[in-house]
This record gives structure tokens, sequence and C-alpha cells, in this order.
């Protein structure tokens, strides 16, 4: 990618589509999915994370979910990151409840997932935002491990009762170094994606991650560099 992490802030839809912005993250979409078992008619999972904080991090979960929307995939994007949430904002939608009301509430239900998803501006693009309850960040880890296959569950549900053909579902989540919650969705997705920032991420950082993500038995199966 050719654009400073800093300047991350805008979405796939701010550019021409032949621009060198949108091809790039085109060419990141197409790559993921050629990865995908053509043969299996289902839907997918994969979780964006960084070794550390810097502005503009989840900007890559975002473009890659829009770049799935557009090629005609019912796609979810899913905000992981409960302690700075952000893409309910890029996405100008309100901080309604979301990913942690879920992960607060005793049971979770279709009905209550679908009560927690919003339509994006977007077409085949829905998002759960990071919510409105107010969790402890431990309390948080801990429902984020016992919950999120519940989650998963009904997210695969509802994509299986709306759509004729597979779907995706991305997760956005907290730098891996900031706490045990990237690993932990690490564990319950296909294919897990480590974000680098050129000129902010260290090697140490990036060692670091990695190794978290191994030890979690993460299936890594790529590093993505942020070029300054």
């Amino acid at each position: 990618m050719g654009t400073s992490p800093s300047e991350q802030v805008t979405l796939l839809t701010d550019y021409d589509a032949a621009s060198a912005y949108s091809t790039a993250y085109q060419t990141l979409y197409a790559n993921i999915r050629f990865n995908w078992d053509s043969e299996r008619s289902q839907s997918h999972t994969l979780l964006f994370t960084t070794p550390a904080t810097y502005p503009g991090r989840s900007i890559v979960a975002a473009n890659v979910a829009i770049a799935a929307a557009q090629s005609g995939i019912s796609t979810i994007l899913v905000d992981a990151d409960l302690r700075a949430p952000g893409l309910q904002q890029r996405f100008a939608l309100s901080d309604t409840t979301g990913l942690s009301n879920l992960l607060a509430s005793e049971h979770i239900t279709l009905s209550e997932i679908t009560a927690h998803l919003n339509q994006t501006f977007i077409s085949n693009l829905s998002l759960i935002g990071a919510g409105t309850a107010q969790l402890e960040q431990h309390e948080a880890s801990r429902l984020l491990a016992m919950k999120l296959p519940d989650v998963l569950t009904g997210l695969f549900q509802l994509i299986a009762e709306t759509e004729d053909r597979s779907g995706l579902i991305i997760f956005n989540s907290p730098p891996v170094l900031t706490g045990i919650d990237a690993a932990q969705i690490s564990t319950f997705v296909e294919q897990t994606f480590l974000v680098i920032a050129s000129g902010q991420t260290t090697r140490a950082q990036a060692r670091q991650a990695q190794e978290q993500l191994q030890r979690a038995h993460a299936k890594l199966v790529g590093i993505i560099m942020l070029n300054a």
C-alpha cells in the first residue's frame, strides 16, 4: 500500500475506481479470495490486526470489506476494538449498540444479532459496531472468548438465510500487543492478517506480535505493509 499510515482516514469509496489506492485494495482482496477453496460454497472469516497502535489502523479492514462488497459478496464488518472503536464514524453511522452489547447479553439470538447490524451506504456491506455497553477490559476479553463462537454462528446463519451465496465476515481488532483480544479472535477465524506501518511499527513489535499470534495457533497467512 503506498499511502502513509497517518493519512489512512478515507474509505475506498472516496477514491476513483481506477486510482492506485483503489487498485491496491482490489488486488489485496483478489489475493485473499484466491486462497479460498473455490469448490466449497461457504462463508469465510478474516481478522485484520496490528502489532501496536497507530492512526488509521482500522482502515485496512474497512477497505477490504468494501472491496469484497463491491465484488458482490455479502460482507459483514465487525469492529471488535471495544476500547478504541472507530468504524461507525468512518461509515457515518451514529454510536449505536453493537458487539459489546451482544457480549453483555445473557443469550445471543439471531434476532438480537440482527438488531445490532447496521446497513452501510455500500451495497452488500453491513457493520456491527463496537457497541455502547461499558465493559472492563478483563471482562470484555473473557466474554469475547466465551461468546464469540455464538456470534459467529448467528452471523453465518444470517448470511445463509438472506443470501443464496457465500458471505464474508471481517473482524477489526485491537492491536496484538495491547491485550489478548486479537489473539483470542484469531483462534476463531480462518485467516489472520497482520498490518504493519512503515516508520511506525518496529521490528521488535512485528516480531512479538507474530509470535503472540503463533502461540494462539492463529492461521497467520499474510503481513500487510503500509508504506510511508
